[in-house]
C-alpha cells in the first residue's frame, strides 16, 4: 500500500511538473517530452504536457464550434409598448 502511495505521488508531482513547464516554457517542455519518452517515469510528465496543451486548444476553439449559441437578446418592455395608442375596444 506505501508503495502505490509513492508511484502515484511521484506521478502527480511530474504531471503537474509537465503542466506547469508547458505553461511557462512550452518550447522547454517539448523537448524534455521527446527526452523521456522511453523512460519508464515519463508518462506523468507528458500527460500534464498534454492536458495543459488540450486545454489550451479548447480556449481557441470558437465559441461557435462549441455549441454555444449566443441567444437572442430580450426587447425591452418599453419598446413592445405602442406610444399612446390603445386598441379599440
Amino acid at each position: 500500500m506505501m508503495e502505490q502511495d509513492s508511484i502515484a505521488s511521484d506521478y502527480l508531482k511530474r504531471f503537474n511538473e509537465g503542466y506547469t513547464i508547458a505553461k511557462y516554457m512550452p518550447e522547454l517542455a517539448e523537448q524534455l517530452t521527446k527526452a523521456i519518452q522511453d523512460h519508464p517515469n515519463g508518462t506523468g510528465f507528458q500527460q500534464g504536457r498534454a492536458q495543459f496543451m488540450s486545454e489550451q486548444l479548447k480556449e481557441k476553439v470558437p465559441s461557435w464550434l462549441k455549441g454555444e449559441r449566443p441567444g437572442k437578446q430580450a426587447v425591452s418592455p418599453d419598446k413592445q409598448k405602442s406610444k399612446d395608442i390603445e386598441p379599440e375596444p
